[in-house]
């Protein structure tokens, strides 16, 4: 009979032992997949935030390697400049302001040495827009129209370009990171070298 109880003593302590055993495997894993899952919506919010907060600037003009860049938020114009590689030799750097806060989606025009302040903010500007002033402004001998930061009502005012001409400049200009020289709206669909002789006295870079 003795011999009986510590058999079963010794089978009920067996069984007690397995079902502790398979409880705190459960706990276990349980309390692994909540830290899982935590740390997996910590960094989907992170990757969240960071992508809000980056922004994309054209920079065009007077600069080494114009185009599309990423900032991230409070740049400035100056910062903007030298990730496209800093102002070319013939920039006018004092017709922009290299402090002035940046949004997404903006344009930041470099102009050269003895041609017209782009944009309509000091260093800045927004899908073609026009020096700063009157932006409907036209061509004058004194006042010759920017191609790189020219807006459409200032290109329409120049002999011979119409609205859809004027739009197709700005669409090449902002497709290629702004136009290198006066001779590459050649390249723009409708404008021969007739109209191009026509115009390029009221032009400037």
């Amino acid at each position: 009979m003795s011999s009986l109880s510590r058999r079963q003593i010794i089978v009920w302590s067996l069984t007690g032992f397995v079902i502790l055993a398979i409880g705190a495997g459960y706990l276990r894993g349980h309390l692994t997949d909540d830290g899982h899952h935590t740390a997996t919506a910590i960094t989907i919010a992170a990757v969240t935030d960071s992508a809000a907060a980056s922004m994309k600037i054209h920079v065009v003009g007077a600069v080494t390697r114009p185009g599309l860049y990423e900032a991230g938020p409070g740049s400035r114009v100056a910062d903007v400049v030298a990730l496209a590689g800093g102002s070319t030799p013939d920039a006018d750097l004092s017709k922009i302001n290299l402090a002035a806060k940046l949004a997404d989606g903006q344009q930041v025009a470099v102009p050269q040495k003895n041609s017209a302040a782009g944009g309509t903010a000091p260093g800045t500007g927004g899908g073609g827009a026009g020096p700063a002033g009157d932006g409907a402004a036209g061509a004058s001998p004194g006042n010759p129209v920017n191609l790189n930061s020219a807006n459409a009502a200032q290109l329409d005012s120049l002999d011979g370009i119409g609205p859809k001409t004027a739009q197709k400049i700005i669409d090449y200009r902002e497709a290629h990171g702004g136009f290198r020289s006066i001779e590459e709206l050649l390249e723009v669909p409708g404008i021969g070298q007739a109209k191009l002789d026509q115009i390029k006295g009221e032009l400037t870079l």
